[in-house]
Parts: C-alpha cells; sequence; structure tokens
C-alpha cells in the first residue's frame, strides 16, 4: 500500500513540475503569430526574417533582443513609432527638412508621420498639417496656387531670385492671377555652402493646380514626395505639361535644389545671373520633381525648349 501511495505522489509531483515549467515558459516562448503578423509587415526588409528577430537565441524562445522587447511593449502591435524606432528592421522613406527636423514616412495608410526634432520623436497626424479646418477653401475655379511656366527661360538670364519671381507673378497676372504673391522654387548658393534654399521661401501651402487638385499640404508633404505625379502638372493656363520627347515636351525644371529643398551648391549658374559654362540642377516629371539631373548653364541651340520654373503662392 504504502508502494502504492509513493507511485501516486510521484506522479503528482512529476505533473505539477511539468505545469509549472510550461507556465514560466510561456511568456518568454517563440509565438509564431507574431512572426508572421511580422512578416506580412509591408515595410519590413526581406533579409529581416525568423525568430532572431525578436530574441536573442535566434532560434526563438527565451530573452528578447531590443526590437522584441519594444514589439512586446507596444502590446505587440506594429505602429508608425516603432518602425520609425528600428530602420534596421523596416525600411521607408523619410525627409528631412533644413532645420534638421525629419520626418519617417513609417505609416503604410499615409495618416500618421514620425517628426523627429532634437532626437526626439513624436506622432503627427498627417492632416494637422494641412490647412486648419477653420479656414474655408476658396472655390475650386479661383485657388490656383501652384503651376508650372508654359514658357521656359535660360537658367542664366533669369536675373536672380527676384528676376524668377517677377516672372512668376508677370505669368501669373496673365491669366488673371496676379493679385497674391507668387513666388519661384529656386535656390542659390554663396561661397561653397546654402544661402537661401528653394524650400524656406514658398511658404506653408496648401498648394492647388489650375484644375483645384491639391498639389501638396505644406512642405512636409512636397519635399516627401519623390516624384509630382503628371495629373497635379499643370500650366498658369490649365494645359497638362508634356512629358516624354518632342518639341512640346519639358525639358526639365530649374531649381537649383537637392531633393530636400535645400541648395545644390554651386548648381545655380552664379544664382542665376550668369551665361557662362557651368551646371544648373533640374527637376523632372518622370522621376525626381526637383533634383533629377543637371543641365548647362549655356543657352541651348536654335528654338530648342527652354526649362521651365515651378511657381507658389506665398502663404
Amino acid at each position: 500500500m504504502q508502494n502504492s501511495i509513493n507511485s501516486v505522489f510521484r506522479v503528482v509531483g512529476a505533473v505539477w513540475i511539468i505545469a509549472i515549467g510550461a507556465a514560466m515558459a510561456d511568456p518568454i516562448s517563440a509565438r509564431p503569430q507574431y512572426l508572421a503578423a511580422f512578416q506580412a509587415d509591408p515595410f519590413r526588409r526581406a533579409e529581416v526574417d525568423g525568430c532572431g528577430t525578436c530574441h536573442v537565441n535566434t532560434g526563438g524562445g527565451g530573452a528578447r533582443n531590443d526590437f522584441g522587447a519594444a514589439f512586446d511593449a507596444s502590446s505587440r502591435e506594429i505602429t508608425p513609432l516603432l518602425r520609425a524606432n528600428f530602420p534596421q528592421q523596416f525600411k521607408f522613406e523619410s525627409a528631412k527638412l533644413p532645420d534638421g527636423t525629419v520626418f519617417a514616412l513609417s505609416d503604410p495608410a499615409s495618416k500618421f508621420v514620425v517628426m523627429e526634432r532634437q532626437n526626439q520623436k513624436v506622432v503627427v497626424d498627417v492632416a494637422s498639417l494641412a490647412v486648419p479646418t477653420t479656414t474655408p477653401l476658396p472655390p475650386a475655379e479661383t485657388r490656383m496656387s501652384f503651376f508650372v511656366t508654359s514658357t521656359g527661360i535660360d537658367p542664366g538670364q533669369i536675373g536672380g531670385l527676384a528676376g524668377a519671381d517677377r516672372y512668376c507673378q508677370t505669368v501669373a497676372e496673365t491669366v488673371a492671377a496676379g493679385d497674391r504673391t507668387w513666388r519661384a522654387y529656386l535656390s542659390t548658393s554663396f561661397d561653397g555652402k546654402p544661402a537661401v534654399n528653394a524650400g524656406d521661401r514658398i511658404g506653408s501651402g496648401p498648394w492647388y493646380n489650375a484644375k483645384g487638385r491639391l498639389v501638396a499640404r505644406g512642405p512636409v508633404d512636397l519635399h516627401a514626395k519623390s516624384h509630382l505625379m503628371p495629373e497635379v502638372l499643370y500650366t498658369e493656363k490649365g494645359e497638362p505639361v508634356v512629358r516624354g520627347e518632342g518639341a512640346d515636351a519639358a525639358p526639365g525644371f530649374l531649381t537649383g535644389s537637392l531633393a530636400n529643398g535645400t541648395a545644390a551648391v554651386g548648381k545655380s549658374c552664379s544664382n542665376w545671373t550668369s551665361l557662362a559654362d557651368g551646371e544648373a540642377m533640374v527637376g523632372d516629371a518622370g522621376t525626381s520633381w526637383n533634383a533629377a539631373r543637371t543641365i548647362s548653364c549655356l543657352p541651348g541651340p536654335g528654338p530648342a525648349p527652354k526649362p521651365r520654373l515651378y511657381c507658389f503662392v506665398l502663404r
């Protein structure tokens, strides 16, 4: 009898040991459903995979690494902030303003951006970057605040930023839109350093084309775009900008700028005043809208089309 009792106690004890061990192991064991959620994320880097994504042990289970701990702290939800904090796990675009502020475009739905300033990250609702809801929009037919000039100009004959602004203003006046202040999207540099950045001189937006279509909500939205879609590129006359080749095709858009809106040093034909040998940075409708390639400051031969300007209403 005593042997039977001892056998029962041994069996019960073994069951308890197994149960306690399982309970202790569960919080730190591998969770296939969470790995599957990570694998399905549209911003996941293709080379990052497996249980080692979250665990110190590449086979899964055990202690979590920094990403695994952060993933757990976010209730195992992949958020825009989580992606922004771990660029080695996720690949996404970002935009940097001249003042050093960085915007991580880490939300697949484009509803939020993560703003980083002085090593502090804050999640920002993209809608809050738009025009305040208390400001009514004017009728579509009168709200043009962005256009591409229908005629081009030699980069060395612009007459500096003041001449470029006058050019935009004059063109706007031809279509009865001269009652607002227009600025050309151009940068300048001096002594090997940026002098004036195009992204700083066009105001806060938003901007609409001649068809009443939103081009960008503001500078952040504008410079987050690697290219402007053909459907927003219209002249002051409401004519679409022709892409591709041919006599009517746009040969490029003068900017003298880098993709983030800052000056491309030395790429502005002596700040838009010289026809001497040199280069000017231009955008292109098919690649980078403001920093696609460089062209010569020397005038083109004969009736060849000249580069155009982007014009924005200063808001």
